[in-house]
């Protein structure tokens, strides 16, 4: 496939994610000032997490139903009206918008958002060769990284230079150029035989019919036993003719993840992880800053900005030595599930605030090497045709889990302290590096496999 195509999906991952981090900083400068009020704020991610776990759960229709290029240009040109529609809102209303209306807003642009990721994450392997799937993943994350954290602070800055409204127009402008950018998108994929286990591959144009059929021959070869990829053999099945019903629709992608057993084991290493990621909350961060650093406000977005630089290296050294880490996937996810236990229990137990910042730096490669390595595994064991269904379970089960650990360690800190809710969520961290040594062998051959 041309590299053009890979670089209309990383620009237009780009400007959305910048887009989508300005839109935020201004509504809620905009909700603040309209009430005064933090509880109306905190609703805000809030909504988001609630829209992206109903709606990834029930990705696996809006995918059925579209071919994957087009969702994602639907999904992000729907986005592109809602924030047309919020900001024209916005402009008419002379005093300050009605806090209801913003957070619909919120929760419409959430819910679509929870298409775009899988279909996304999902198109990667048919943009790029199969050799440079882990260097393209390393890219788009650090790309993605570095605009969070450039957005953060551009965000800032223009609400003081130009205003709330004015942000959103920009936001408006950065979504309709990344629909553009989308829409331009050709795909073309390396498709696995039928008849082997990794088979021969041949490549196909996917428009609506081609798409379809990639799902029909991946749902197949599931049923016939898509673990052989891993050496193990399944037992006979018939593939059922008759239509697909709403339920097994929404079950394809749990199944996938439930049938591969390299998948699994990658699904519990997410749920761990995804019970103890709501001790980076910003508040409970807050509290961390004042009680154990002794430490205002300022402090608070110096932890955040070292984590999101540390991703960046992480993602910068995920493509110096993708050649390394590609031959190497299953040590990789060990290893930074070993070492991301370790520094968070240091960072729940050191208190002294430049040692604070070192380890969190030191989180971000530690996480977003593990990350880009569990994400390469995944795109290269699941059929084309199944890919997005299973990433959008996947996505579903860290917005699950992420919401339920947002209220635990919130209820962790207030009852037991901070230092308490950092040290459960290290335990929680150690459940994954554990998890990940006690199957350390079904990961190694898994990557080896797909090397």
């Amino acid at each position: 496939m041309p590299k053009y195509a890979f670089r209309l999906l990383w620009t237009g991952q780009s400007l959305s994610a910048l887009g989508d981090t300005l839109y935020i900083v201004a509504l809620i400068t905009l909700l603040y000032d309209a009430t005064f009020s933090a509880a109306y704020t905190a609703m805000i991610p809030f909504l988001r997490c609630v829209a992206n776990l109903v709606s990834g759960f029930l990705a696996p229709l809006a995918i059925e139903k579209f071919p994957l290029r087009k969702l994602l240009v639907y999904a992000q040109a729907f986005q592109t009206a809602l924030l047309l529609s919020l900001t024209l809102v916005m402009v008419a209303s002379s005093d300050s918008i009605a806090p209801p209306v913003v957070l619909a807003f919120v929760l419409l642009l959430s819910w679509l958002e929870a298409w775009i990721l899988p279909a996304k994450n999902a198109i990667v392997p048919r943009l790029v060769d199969e050799h440079r799937l882990l260097k393209a993943n390393s890219l788009l994350s650090m790309i993605e990284q570095s605009v969070r954290l450039a957005g953060w602070a551009l965000g800032a800055t223009l609400l003081v230079a130009i205003g709330a409204r004015n942000v959103m127009w920009t936001t408006f402008a950065l979504f309709a150029i990344a629909t553009v950018a989308m829409a331009f998108i050709r795909e073309r994929a390396e498709v696995v035989s039928a008849e082997g286990t990794l088979g021969d591959k041949a490549e196909l144009k996917h428009g609506d019919d081609s798409e379809r059929k990639l799902r029909d021959d991946a749902e197949r070869k599931l049923e016939v036993g898509a673990e052989r990829k891993f050496g193990e053999v399944a037992g006979d099945a018939v593939p059922a003719e008759k239509p697909k019903s709403v339920r097994q629709k929404l079950q394809e992608g749990w199944l996938v993840l439930w049938r591969i057993p390299a998948l699994r084991v990658v699904s519990m290493l997410e749920l761990f992880e995804g019970l103890a990621g709501g001790i980076f909350v910003g508040g409970v961060m807050l509290v961390y800053v004042k009680e154990l650093l002794h430490r205002g406000e300022d402090w608070w977005g110096y932890i955040n900005a070292s984590y999101l630089l540390g991703a960046f290296v992480g993602g910068l050294f995920g493509i110096a030595l993708s050649r390394w880490v590609d031959r190497r996937l299953g040590h990789t996810i060990l290893y930074g599930s070993i070492g991301f236990s370790a520094l968070t229990f240091s960072f729940a137990w050191i208190h002294l605030p430049i040692a604070a910042l070192l380890l969190n730096f030191l989180m971000g490669p530690a996480f977003q090497l593990r990350d880009i390595a569990q994400r390469t595994l995944f795109q290269r064991s699941v059929e084309p045709g199944l890919l997005p269904q299973a990433f959008a379970a996947k996505g579903t089960l860290a917005y699950a889990t992420f919401g339920i650990s947002a209220l635990l360690m919130a209820g962790l800190t207030d009852w037991l302290g901070v230092q308490s809710a950092l040290t459960v969520s290290a335990v929680l961290y150690a459940c994954c590096a554990i998890v990940a040594f006690l199957n350390k062998r079904l990961l190694f051959v898994a990557s080896d496999l797909q090397a």
